[in-house]
């Protein structure tokens, strides 16, 4: 109804406007897609004043083409008489066509402040007015970010995109930065680690691209990790570093290294300062005579008496701070949600997709990465716990008593010592706990201490398969038959193990694809293979493309992964002409690089297939290509003794080679014949490697130069 709609009001007002004199002005078919908002006005404007320039309708709105005169008054046999003017009836059919494409690309907050307004022109004045001062703001607030960004925890790469981000946006609203600018303040925000890359840019005699400084950074990133893997160790110093890791998290909680990369520790700077007790008693040393805390061994008092024992309060202190993880759940009953840090907790979990954040005591907003379920055992009954967030910055894992209890149909007795768990229903006691220094946790070893053994009770097959390890079935059967023990036999139904599933999963195999393609490029597989060490030509990645029909492969070389949307567009335009056919069906993986080009495939109208994550056999035809591909080119590297830096020309001559190689999957065709019906020429092949002497004698200074090397 709206695309009807808008053709007819397009085909008025280009006749009304071709009989006023006036240019003819196409339907709105240009896509604005930032809405403005608050905060982008400087981006909306970027976006439509081209459009506006090429449609020579500027004019409309800043007021350089005025609006005429309603009426225009005739002279006629009976006098002077007012009649409608022509001109005024195009300009308003122009100017409303101008005011309702920008009415369109405004949010609703902007939209409510000027919807009295009846004229572009006043429309665009009061926006100018609006956002003017503001615009200016902004500007001064990206270069302000910019002279102040820090690199700090981030890694090379996020901290590249985060300058990239910020200069682009000067660059959209047409306060662009110069090369050599950005790089200065990218140099400046890097952390002392980095000084000696620093240096070697800053005392160069040529300049330094910014694409080159990001490979320097990546490769210097790269070195520091390696020599931080290469440190081993021990039991006491680890604990030590876990225990001076900065604001009391573990190196595990970090970057996922044991060592904590770019740390205090490892330069050896440890700091004595702290705003906790414990972050401060944490970076003092334990004496490892009376095991307290605040001196060495070499000052202890009691180092020369030999009969002297350590208080094993100390040593049960020092102990219980090298532990990361606390298993109990600490009922709370001013908490709002269950909240835990430790993720293998949730037995059922998803990623959390939504906004909020939980606010601790002070003030701070802490992440939430996942939602999920779990359940805690007691002796009677599992007792459900809904909807846990997972928040890896907290300490203690907490239990929201309201709504554990409703959840389950419970309540809580709290006493000074101890505390109870029953059912509302039948006051039958679930959980029994004591009181540890103010808090009533759930301890999971609490229940193992209540159970009683009644030797009475046959054990089921279930109870054996997890007295021996969690083995298969028919292990059982044959454990319980061939010693003759005893077990209940009235269970028929055959339940999963828990346990089982969490520490035995494996994948299901794949079954054979049954698909066939009928024509050329009916589905199109493409995949990224990388990164490799830099080329001689500084390439890292290839793309591939592979035509299911005919098994014809086209390879890109690739410096970064951020240009396979531009390759595919040439690649596109390549396939499309040569074979006078479009792309039916595109399949790839979902990387980062597809899932921007997926809105490109949905405008032209090509299908994405996309894998499931972690399932690359989905994708298998590229990856097996890849493959191929690859062991070609070594084999030609190695026949010809040539450095691995080399592999872009061979990886390149593997894939002209396979091209034109008969295959079974295709009955003993070639891919090349398949596509385009001409059988390959073997006629021209050279050797990979092999020598030649190319005629240099048109190039020569002088006679005497030899005429080929």
């Amino acid at each position: 109804m709206s695309s009807t709609s808008t053709s007819s009001t397009s085909t008025t007002v280009a006749s009304s406007s071709s009989s006023a004199g006036l240019l003819p002005t196409p339907s709105f078919h240009h896509l604005i897609n930032v809405k403005l908002t608050r905060d982008n006005y400087l981006l909306w404007k970027a976006q439509i004043m081209p459009y506006l320039r090429s449609q020579q309708l500027i004019g409309y709105v800043d007021g350089t083409i005025p609006c005429p005169a309603k009426t225009i008054t005739e002279a006629t046999t009976s006098g002077a008489t007012q009649t409608p003017n022509p001109a005024y009836h195009s300009w308003l059919q122009l100017d409303q066509f101008v005011l309702s494409a920008l009415l369109s690309s405004l949010s609703e907050e902007i939209l409510y402040q000027v919807l009295s307004l009846t004229t572009s022109s006043e429309v665009w004045s009061t926006l100018e007015h609006m956002f003017s001062s503001r615009s200016r703001s902004r500007i001064v607030q990206i270069r302000l970010q910019l002279s102040t960004i820090q690199k700090k925890e981030l890694s090379v790469a996020d901290y590249f995109n985060k300058v990239k981000s910020l200069t682009n946006t000067l660059s959209a609203i047409g306060q662009p930065l110069p090369e050599e600018e950005i790089i200065s303040y990218m140099l400046a925000g890097l952390d002392s680690d980095f000084d000696p890359l620093v240096t070697s840019v800053t005392t160069r005699t040529d300049p330094i691209s910014l694409n080159d400084l990001y490979a320097h950074l990546l490769s210097f990133e790269l070195r520091m990790e390696h020599r931080n893997t290469a440190f081993q160790i021990d039991g006491s110093s680890a604990n030590l570093i876990s225990r001076n890791n900065r604001g009391g998290r573990y190196p595990s909680r970090g970057r996922g290294r044991g060592h904590g990369r770019n740390t205090a520790q490892q330069r050896g700077n440890f700091s004595h300062g702290g705003n906790s007790s414990s972050h401060s008693n944490a970076n003092r040393p334990v004496c490892q005579v009376c095991k307290k805390i605040g001196h060495v061994a070499l000052k202890c008092f009691h180092r020369f008496d030999h009969s002297y024992q350590p208080d094993e309060s100390h040593v049960a202190a020092v102990a219980t701070t090298s532990y990361p993880i606390d298993p109990n759940w600490y009922s709370d009953t001013g908490a709002t949600d269950h909240i835990t840090s430790d993720l293998d907790k949730l037995t059922i979990r998803g990623k959390y997709t939504g906004n909020d954040r939980v606010q601790v005591a002070n003030g701070s907003g802490l992440s939430i990465l996942h939602v999920g379920h779990s359940q805690f055992q007691t002796l009677t009954k599992n007792l459900k716990l809904q909807n846990i967030l997972h928040v890896p910055q907290v300490t203690r894992n907490l239990l929201f008593v309201h709504r554990f209890s409703t959840d389950n149909n419970v309540f809580f007795e709290f006493h000074p010592d101890y505390f109870l768990i029953k059912d509302r229903t039948t006051r039958t006691l679930l959980f029994q706990g004591r009181c540890e220094g103010g808090l009533y946790p759930l301890t999971p070893a609490s229940i193992a201490l209540s159970k009683k053994a009644l030797l009475s009770v046959k054990p089921s097959q279930e109870q054996w398969h997890c007295r021996l390890g969690h083995p298969s079935s028919a292990v059982v059967q044959h454990v319980l038959q061939s010693n003759n023990l005893s077990f209940s036999s009235n269970n028929n139904n055959a339940t999963v193990c828990d346990a089982c599933q969490q520490a035995k999963s494996h994948q299901l195999p794949f079954p054979n694809s049954s698909s066939t393609s009928s024509s050329p490029l009916e589905l199109v597989f493409s995949n990224v293979w990388g990164p490799a060490p830099a080329s001689v030509r500084g390439y890292k990645y290839y793309v591939s493309f592979i035509d299911d029909f005919s098994k014809f492969t086209w390879i890109y070389l690739l410096k970064c992964k951020s240009d396979v949307e531009k390759i595919f567009l040439q690649f596109q335009n390549h396939v499309e002409r040569l074979l006078n056919k479009k792309i039916l069906c595109m399949q790839t993986d979902w990387g980062g690089e597809y899932q921007k080009l997926h809105s490109f495939f949905k405008q032209v109208g090509i299908e994405h297939h996309v894998s499931c994550p972690y399932t690359h056999q989905q994708n298998g035809s590229a990856e097996r290509k890849h493959r191929h591909i690859v062991e070609v080119g070594l084999a030609l590297l190695a026949h010809a003794s040539m450095p691995i830096r080399f592999w872009d020309e061979a990886f390149q001559t593997a894939c002209f080679l396979i091209n034109r190689l008969p295959s079974k999957v295709i009955d003993n065709s070639t891919p090349l014949e398949r596509l385009l019906g001409t059988k390959p020429n073997y006629s021209l092949l050279k050797t990979f490697g092999c020598a030649c002497w190319p005629c240099l004698r048109p190039y020569n200074s002088h006679k005497l130069q030899f005429k080929s090397q």
